[in-house]
């Protein structure tokens, strides 16, 4: 008897800045999948079975079979290593170790430099007032202060490489794109178009079939 091929399962709300980087994967890899949208305004995600699922109560999380895997940016990996040759490659081959070590700086970049200070501004300026949440105002000014001086570094990155991860589109810029768009939201997308070189890679980035199918999920969900 033939073994039954195996459905990806996605546990995640296409709201979620986490849950829309593995849709922009997806789509990227053209691959089909399951998408399973947990009551988050009730906590389903912080009970079982989900807690079991994801010990920290949040989402995404992939079954894949019998295997389970959580958090976005790992679970993108995983995606982009078992699919390589399918749709666009996103990470280096396996085993080539120097184009790895590479990959993981600039995807540390994302993770240490970008999203800590592009997370609060999103939330605090947009997540917060759409749930009627009172908002830090000074909490914003840092995180606004502090992501200028390392966006104006990432520009000067972009001078010289055409995308955040080297010469190719990658899963770097794949990390980047659901927050950076949460910039546009809370309404400082300026500090992105006023930079040149940062500008000219998001609206590459932004005309990408995959973003556009990802943002018809989005809409279809409102």
């Amino acid at each position: 008897m033939a073994a039954t091929k195996s459905v990806l399962k996605l546990i995640g709300v296409p709201q979620s800045t986490c849950t829309t980087r593995l849709l922009i994967v997806f789509a990227e890899k053209d691959l089909e999948f399951s998408l399973y949208q947990p009551d988050l305004a009730n906590g389903e995600q912080k009970r079982k079975p989900h807690t079991d699922k994801h010990p920290f109560g949040v989402i995404p999380v992939l079954e894949d079979g019998d295997f389970r895997i959580f958090e976005s940016r790992a679970i993108a990996r995983y995606l982009a290593v078992k699919y390589h040759d399918r749709g666009s490659p996103l990470v280096p081959p396996v085993g080539d170790t120097k184009a790895w070590a590479l990959f993981e700086q600039w995807a540390s970049v994302e993770l240490s430099h970008f999203d800590p200070f592009a997370s609060v501004t999103y939330v605090q300026k947009f997540i917060n007032p759409k749930n009627g949440t009172p908002s830090d105002e000074s909490a914003v000014t840092t995180a606004i202060k502090i992501l200028g001086q390392k966006l104006d570094v990432m520009d000067g990155i972009l001078n010289k490489q055409a995308y955040m991860g080297g010469e190719t589109f990658s899963l770097v810029d794949v990390f980047y794109m659901p927050t950076m768009n949460g910039l546009f939201l809370a309404g400082e997308g300026h500090l992105i178009t006023s930079r040149i070189h940062l500008d000219d890679w998001w609206k590459r980035l932004t005309a990408r079939p995959s973003w556009k199918k990802v943002l018809d999920a989005y809409t279809q969900q409102k």
